[in-house]
């Protein structure tokens, strides 16, 4: 530092080295103007910094032949430092400008936040997963993982399975009824919709039965340049209808009802991308509900919180059926051979 001071001290700029420095501070300036514009979203002239900077070194070579290099000194590591804020106070803000997008986004779609005890509750499961590794890690028994997390895997999907794997096993076990000889509880129908009570889709205004509704936001691409996309909402709402046989037709209550097949009616967007399925007179659809007595008029809504209520396309479930036998036999195969793999790898 006092060598710095000594030779600020004793060395005075020419005429000749003050235009050379007058000119370096033009690249200085340019960073100025970048980051003062970029970072901090300043509005002001462009030409701004390429007058300011030069100005300042010719002032302080007026004022002290002394100064220019002293000046020129301060101007450099200045990116530097204006940079390093900048960056903090662009992430502030853009993190801050997020937030109320997403609340008010929350608050258009009437989202509600995650109740405190499911965060301390993901927290706390987070934190006994990366203790079990450390633990595991620690005792050099890491290698128990490749038994541990297919075991998890299969507990969950035995115990705790999603509402998809619900509908489809209970389709496996329950007959088809027919619309003339409905009994009371769970029932499967198959048979084509009749609009009661259309209702209008929330982004396109299609008039329809009921639709499934879908936003997404583009993710980064990935490492072949391919754009893919987050889900950020959905929603799933149908009204009032009937379902019709070669025997007559039933009402559906579709209040709660799922949709239980992949298919895409409208879809528009680009950084962020809209979704809908709908549900239409006259498709051809497998249901599953609870068959209840609405003024002795047979209704079909869905019963308590567990209950199954969906729909389906019946060629993908009748696909599914037929060669589901084939897959189980494979799967189960496949885990047999993974289990005697695992014991080889662990002794």
């Amino acid at each position: 530092m006092n060598e710095i001071l000594e030779f600020l001290n004793q060395n005075k700029a020419d005429g000749a080295e003050v235009i050379f420095l007058m000119l370096f501070s033009l690249g200085v300036a340019l960073f100025h103007t970048i980051i003062f514009s970029g970072l901090f979203n300043l509005k002001f002239p462009n030409w701004l910094f390429f007058v300011l900077c030069p100005a300042i070194i010719g002032v302080s070579f007026l004022i002290d032949d002394r100064l220019p290099f002293a000046v020129i000194l301060l101007l450099f590591p200045s990116v530097f430092i204006f940079a390093f804020i900048g960056m903090i106070y662009s992430g502030i803000k853009s993190s801050k400008q997020e937030r109320i997008e997403r609340e008010n986004f929350n608050k258009k779609h009437n989202i509600q936040k995650t109740p405190l005890f499911e965060k301390l509750l993901g927290l706390f499961v987070l934190g006994c997963i990366i203790g079990a590794i450390y633990f595991l890690a620690e005792t050099e028994n890491l290698k128990l993982l490749f038994l541990i997390i297919p075991g998890f895997i299969l507990l969950k999907n035995i115990f705790f399975p999603s509402s998809k794997s619900k509908f489809l096993r209970l389709q496996a076990i329950l007959p088809t009824s027919k619309t003339n000889a409905i009994a009371m509880g769970q029932v499967e129908i198959e048979g084509d919709l009749e609009e009661i009570e259309p209702i209008i889709s929330p982004y396109f205004s299609k008039p329809c039965i009921g639709y499934f509704y879908k936003i997404e936001k583009e993710s980064p691409r990935d490492k072949d340049g391919k754009t893919t996309y987050t889900t950020i909402f959905t929603e799933t709402k149908t009204g009032k209808f009937k379902i019709k046989d070669e025997n007559g037709s039933v009402t559906v209550d579709g209040d709660g009802m799922e949709f239980y097949f992949d298919r895409i009616d409208n879809q528009a967007g680009g950084k962020t991308r809209y979704t809908e399925t709908y549900l239409r007179t006259n498709d051809y659809m497998l249901l599953i509900g609870y068959a209840g007595s609405d003024n002795g008029n047979v209704l079909i809504q869905k019963g308590s919180s567990d209950t199954v209520f969906g729909v389906a396309v019946p060629r993908s479930i009748s696909f599914r059926n037929k060669y589901k036998p084939l897959l189980d036999s494979f799967l189960a195969a496949l885990f047999f051979i993974s289990l005697i793999l695992l014991y080889i790898i662990l002794n």
